[in-house]
């Protein structure tokens, strides 16, 4: 789940890698480092903790070079120190690498390295990459690598450089992600295609397997046993646009693009496309994720169940893999994730994938592993997403989501024509209505402050609003570290009714008009205990509240109506943490996509 970032050409390349690493730092912010070969050695400087340390140490010393690479860590195998900070480098200094991924069988490595006596500076899996190529070089560094990745077992995209060729850049890939840039005479190499972008003008994603050299006179590609391959190149789609507020918070600023975002996307929505995928008629339905993500398949579920009349499965990912797969011929398997990196979702689509389910793919990239392994994607399209927090990248795969519903219950005939019409009409008001909810800003934020010091939230609903308060309770929880859990409100009677007291918090969502009475039922027992409340309710329904806080968002059928008070509780999440002195942008142990399992 690190990132790294490579370059070779005629620029000084610490410049090009710290530019990468800045955006890269959302994969992992514990330490950071960069290697460069200055014309006689390979120069390393690294630091634990934030990128910032790093470019402080650069400040005091003279590295240059124009061929490099770097790395942001998040911690997998060692704590975050200096030591266990990226690049590692060879016995002698002669190879230098970086690591994203898991050396699953390093312990082995490891314990043949040191028979040969080798000595390991770090506690990470990631060393012994370096000193076991340098084990196999003979005089063909390529040669060298290859022998080495016979002998690695896990998941890993890899950055390496050595004194042998000064001014040659090798990147491999098995199971993480890694991308190729080519600019004039320059090549890049990168975990996330924005990190080079400003200079390269076209782009290849590395297949597993692959191996790439690059130089100023060019790029080649080659499997791991050192077969050549042709080389792929394509230009890149440009995004349609930028929505980064200067001086703003990237999680503040990404909720008030959430309006933006819903209107592209809904007018970008490929309908005709997927009408022709679902005309092919499937027996059964999946839907699997991770985090936020998983989320976003609820409220699908939901509306499936309510609109279309079918019944779907929603799984967590990771569970998936460990659980007797139920999945086959006939089954389409819906698969929903930000980056399309996340390994323990595109673990659980190759399982589908082998007992013979279709894959249909909801992701915000489009140059993803995911969208590779799929049978059909949409891309939500809603632009980068640089804070930990999913906010308009949830947004738009629920949105995305209801529209597969709709296209569905359409061909199937589950639903009338007009009714299918009228959601659809709700779903186009999705951006105008949420601009509502962004304008009462001031609002939530004193909401979000009554919040700030709870002993624990809870945050209840039913239906569609349980799917909700499962996301607002992870937005809670991973930016402002409160205590907070989800439940649906009738199972607060059995158990959780316990902790009700002075100090704790219940955020109670309440959308659904049909639920309106056992809606102020809850209600009244959270209250009548001594804890304290924040309804979020749409019209009229529940405006007269006893609650402490009392949050309206607009009318929408209740299928829609989830989104809504999503993003309510993004700005409560935000400002609590914002209010508790948290880094909103980089929760702590926390990164953005997570490409381990």
């Amino acid at each position: 789940m690190c990132g790294i970032v490579g370059y070779v050409g005629r620029r000084n390349a610490v410049s090009v890698l710290l530019r990468g690493l800045k955006m890269l730092e959302y994969r992992g912010y514990d330490s950071s480092g960069v290697a460069v070969h200055n014309g006689a050695n390979l120069c390393v400087v690294k630091r634990a903790g934030r990128l910032c340390a790093l470019e402080e140490a650069l400040s005091t010393r003279e590295v240059k070079g124009s061929c490099g690479i770097g790395h942001t860590r998040w911690a997998t195998h060692g704590s975050a120190t200096d030591q266990n900070a990226h690049p590692f480098v060879s016995s002698y200094g002669k190879f230098a690498v970086v690591h994203n991924g898991i050396v699953s069988n390093y312990l082995q490595i490891a314990a043949f390295l040191r028979e040969r006596g080798v000595s390991l500076a770090s506690d990470t899996d990631s060393e012994v990459i370096a000193h076991l190529i340098d084990y196999y070089y003979t005089g063909d560094v390529l040669s060298a690598l290859c022998r080495a990745l016979c002998d690695i077992k896990g998941s890993f995209a890899l950055a390496v450089i050595s004194v042998y060729e000064p001014h040659v850049l090798y990147g491999v890939r098995k199971d993480s992600p890694l991308v190729v840039g080519e600019g004039k005479k320059e090549f890049a190499l990168c975990s996330d295609i924005s990190g080079i972008s400003d200079f390269c003008s076209r782009f290849c994603a590395l297949q597993n397997g692959e191996v790439v050299r690059l130089s100023e006179e060019g790029a080649a590609l080659f499997d791991f046993y050192g077969n050549p391959l042709p080389m792929r190149f394509e230009n890149r789609e440009k995004e349609l646009f930028e929505d980064r507020e200067e001086g703003v918070d990237d999680m503040l600023s990404e909720i008030r693009s959430i309006p933006a975002s819903l209107r592209l996307g809904f007018e970008k929505f490929p309908k005709e496309e997927l009408r022709a995928f679902l005309k092919e008629g499937f027996k059964e339905m999946l839907v699997l994720g991770c985090g936020s993500a998983y989320h976003a398949g609820l409220v699908f579920c939901e509306a499936m169940r309510e609109v279309a009349e079918v019944c779907v499965r929603a799984e967590i990912a990771s569970e998936f893999l460990t659980e007797k797969p139920c999945v086959g011929e006939g089954t389409l398997v819906i698969v929903v994730s930000q980056s399309g990196e996340t390994a323990d979702t595109l673990l659980a689509v190759e399982r589908a994938k082998k007992c013979g389910a279709k894959i249909l793919s909801v992701c915000n990239a489009r140059a993803s592993s995911l969208t590779r392994l799929s049978d059909f994607s949409l891309i939500t399209r809603c632009g980068r997403e640089r804070a930990v927090a999913a906010t308009k990248s949830y947004v738009s795969q629920a949105q995305y989501l209801l529209l597969i519903c709709l296209e569905y219950a359409d061909i199937t005939g589950k639903t009338n024509i007009d009714e299918v019409a009228r959601l659809r009409r709700e779903i186009s008001l999705l951006s105008q209505k949420t601009e509502s909810i962004c304008r009462a800003e001031k609002r939530l934020e004193e909401v979000a402050l009554g919040l700030k010091n709870a002993e624990a939230v809870f945050f209840l609903g039913r239906k569609g609003d349980l799917a909700a308060a499962k996301e607002g309770s992870l937005k809670l929880k991973e930016v402002s570290y409160l205590f907070s859990e989800a439940y649906p409100s009738g199972e607060l009677k059995h158990g959780t009714l316990a902790l009700m007291e002075k100090g704790v918090w219940c955020v109670v969502v309440a959308t659904d008009p049909s639920l309106l009475q056992k809606n102020a039922a809850t209600l009244s027992e959270v209250l009548c205990r001594g804890a304290s409340a924040v309804v979020i309710t749409a019209g009229s329904a529940l405006e007269e509240a006893p609650a402490d806080y009392v949050v309206t968002v607009p009318e929408a059928d209740p299928v829609v109506s989830p989104l809504f008070s999503a993003v309510v509780m993004q700005y409560f999440a935000y400002f609590a943490a914002k209010a508790r002195g948290c880094d909103v942008d980089k929760p702590r142990n926390l990164a953005k996509s997570v490409t381990v399992e």
